[in-house]
């Protein structure tokens, strides 16, 4: 299916997003990367940030100064992919950090009438051979939230389309999604399960078998 969700439009809740995306990273294992050169399933995002001593605020605009490094650092390797005299106004850094944040996927499962009780969430960034960056988000999912659950009875897939395409005036990220049953208890074997179609994607830009991918 579809799904459309509106950027950050106040300093506040840009302010917010970057907070999440930096305790994302933190966890050192939450954001996982697939490039042409890195293909190797729990591969996590190389960015690097202080444990403690920073506010949050300070934290969140840091973490998406490391991530336009590392961003620049991958796309520079594409010819074309990226001019670097307008970095300064790069939209591919701020959409990516909007979506690795908790509001996507809450809103997600609140459309959808879903219970909030989102395990072991995982956000995955792929940069492709041309240039193409997207974010996919997993996370377990269930309608009966039990305490001390670690997995659910469903695994929720939300992929955002290219996030360094031109989007015209649009204001909202759209996504695609596939929610569907599963026995498996641990989230790094259901994306396990995808990367040969992640591998494609990054390959050839040819992303459909991966959006509808609903093995888990």
């Amino acid at each position: 299916g579809g799904f459309n969700h509106e950027d950050p439009a106040s300093k506040e809740a840009i302010a917010e997003r970057k907070r999440d995306f930096a305790r994302i990273v933190n966890t050192k294992r939450d954001i996982w990367v697939f490039t042409d050169s890195s293909r190797a399933a729990g591969a996590v995002l190389p960015v690097a940030l202080p444990d403690t001593g920073s506010a949050d605020q300070d934290l969140g605009q840091l973490a998406h100064q490391k991530l336009k490094f590392w961003l620049q650092g991958e796309l520079g390797k594409i010819p074309g992919a990226v001019d670097l005299g307008v970095t300064s106004q790069w939209p591919v850094v701020d959409r990516v950090v909007y979506f690795i944040s908790v509001s996507p996927g809450f809103d997600f499962l609140m459309r959808h009438k879903v219970p909030p009780m989102i395990l072991q969430a995982k956000y995955v960034l792929m940069v492709s051979k041309r240039g193409q960056v997207r974010v996919a988000w997993y996370a377990f999912a269930t309608d009966k939230p039990a305490p001390g659950a670690t997995a659910g009875p469903f695994v929720v897939k939300l992929v955002s389309e290219d996030l360094n395409g031109d989007r015209g005036a649009r204001t909202h990220g759209e996504f695609s999604y596939t929610a569907v049953p599963t026995r498996e208890t641990d989230m790094e074997r259901v994306i396990s399960k995808h990367m040969p179609l992640i591998s494609r994607g990054i390959d050839t830009d040819k992303w459909e078998d991966y959006l509808k991918a609903d093995t888990a």
